[in-house]
């Protein structure tokens, strides 16, 4: 299994796959994303790509972290600054993990590069580690005690927005002054521009200073300065035991680094000539991809529990109704069937129009009927609902999945336990699920059929290398409380919940709901 880090920064994006061993496979690098119009689409590609030079299957990917230069919320999936980059919007995570279909968690770049060091680099088996990202900007990560310390109000390490200039440059955070407008990259950037002409950068600055220009050599020693004074108030405030750089300025060593290191050691406060070990960060600018791959995702991927309305109390629907929709249930699955395509007759088209009235749930039909084109037309839809047609019940399915579009519902193909994957290759693109019969159809409480696990891995894996990542894969039948797990293990994201689960004579449909949630999430 392989986990993917994402590195955002100012001028660039990176992108790393790793193995759970913490080793780095690939590593793409891109310029100026400020001109992608849609970056999580850009993500994904880029991401098909590596795996594709890789050999390793996008279904295999465990989780996606990704670092970006702006505040994060606690639990990685908003958000709340990101002043320098219009495409990290407010919900960012919610878009990545939906496209990608795998967790997704955001970080602070900074931290992600702290995190990275103390898990695989300069910072191994330090108590407090303070890591400073040198680039565009100044972000500063902390590590203690073993964690990413965030402090109380989420802002901790904001180092470049420590005031340095009274009344100075203007900074993307809205104040004036900021010490990274003087000392990080964009700041040196304009200080080029300053001394030595429009359009000259900080790498000119550099060789300038290099080249014995006594202007850029003072610039840059005042920058020095400034940054140095910051992280002295830092190492005297806590005493870490490890200060680290990262980020393309830190590459500058016998102009900036150096002298940086040098003017720390000087000035901060010792006990017992004890200082903190300083060092340029061991992982040099892949520290923000390790940090963000590894950092800890709780979230699983998200499934949806689809409830088999034939087995619910027929003689109290409207009680029965209610109780789903506020169990937590997210589809109400509605067997049509024929007695002819499968032996049994069910749940007639005008019924299921009057259930409509009992609940605000969307439908998930499920047509078990020759002719399934003739039932399509007489349903009554609703934005979000699914309907499934049987591959074997009908010669025209491309027509019956064309029917399905225009009525305004998302389109889903069954196949019967012994219908290989094989059938779907021509029509796979077009639809939004696939439903895999792990019965053969017609009865609830029927046992699983053997080989389903095995079948949703493989379907999950066709998905996986067609690019096809967001077609769910939806089970049906027998989906108990042990089988779920299994099934969602294999890759399923929608299990048709019925008498093996939620509608049992010994508890209630809420506790069903709370106890399958349960076995998901351990």
């Amino acid at each position: 299994m392989y986990k993917i880090g994402i590195d955002i920064g100012g001028t660039k994006i990176n992108i790393g796959l790793f193995d759970t061993e913490q080793k780095i496979l690939l590593k793409s690098r891109k310029s100026y994303i400020k001109d992608i119009t849609n970056l999580p689409l850009f993500i994904k590609k880029e991401i098909e790509d590596i795996c594709m030079e890789t050999n390793v299957s996008f279904s295999d990917i465990l989780s996606c972290g990704a670092g970006i230069p702006g505040t994060v919320s606690d639990d990685g999936k908003k958000i709340l600054k990101a002043p320098n980059i219009e495409a990290l919007t407010e919900n960012f995570a919610d878009t990545l993990e939906d496209i990608l279909s795998i967790p997704v968690r955001l970080v602070q770049d900074s931290r992600a590069a702290a995190w990275g060091e103390y898990l695989c680099g300069e910072g191994k088996g330090k108590n407090c580690l303070v890591c400073v990202t040198l680039g565009t900007g100044i972000g500063t990560g902390i590590v203690l005690n073993g964690a990413i310390f965030n402090g109380a109000l989420g802002c901790a390490g904001e180092l470049g927005h420590l005031p340095a200039e009274e009344n100075g440059r203007v900074c993307g955070c809205g104040k004036k002054g900021c010490l990274e407008k003087y000392c990080a990259g964009g700041g040196l950037d304009i200080t080029a521009e300053e001394l030595l002409g429009k359009y000259k950068k900080a790498s000119d600055l550099f060789d300038a200073a290099a080249k014995g220009n006594e202007k850029a050599i003072l610039a840059i020693n005042s920058a020095i300065r400034m940054l140095g004074n910051g992280l002295v108030s830092i190492i005297n405030l806590l005493s870490p035991d490890c200060l680290l750089f990262s980020g393309g300025l830190s590459m500058q060593e016998e102009l900036y680094l150096n002298p940086l290191i040098d003017y720390i050691k000087s000035h901060c406060y010792t006990a017992a000539g004890r200082l903190p070990y300083v060092s340029r960060a061991g992982l040099g600018e892949n520290s923000p991809l390790y940090g963000a791959a590894f950092i800890p995702i709780k979230e699983k991927k998200k499934h949806f529990l689809s409830a088999s309305i034939m087995c619910a109390d027929i003689l109290n629907m409207g009680k029965a109704l209610n109780e789903i929709e506020i169990s937590g249930i997210d589809y109400l699955h509605c067997d049509i069937m024929d007695n002819h395509f499968v032996p049994n007759l069910m749940l007639p088209p005008e019924l299921l129009s009057k259930l409509r009235k009992g609940t605000s749930l969307p439908f998930d039909y499920h047509i078990m009927a020759e002719n399934p084109e003739s039932i399509i037309e007489k349903l009554n839809i609703k934005e979000g609902d699914f309907i499934s047609v049987h591959y074997e019940s009908t010669i025209h399915l491309q027509r019956a999945v064309s029917m399905i579009k225009e009525k305004g519902a998302k389109a889903a193909v069954a196949l019967n336990p012994a219908t290989p994957l094989s059938v779907l290759d021509e029509i796979l693109p077009q639809l939004d699920m696939v439903l895999i019969m792990s019965v053969n159809p017609g009865f609830a409480g029927q046992k699983i059929v053997p080989g389903i696990f095995d079948k949703i891995k493989n379907l999950k894996k066709i998905l996986s290398d067609k690019s096809l990542n967001n077609i769910l894969i939806e089970t049906d039948g027998n989906c108990s409380f042990e089988n779920v797990p299994k099934m969602y293990n294999a890759g399923a994201d929608m299990f048709v919940v019925g008498t093996s689960s939620v509608f049992r004579p010994d508890m209630s449909i809420k506790e069903g709901v709370e106890k399958l949630n349960n076995c998901l999430r351990e």
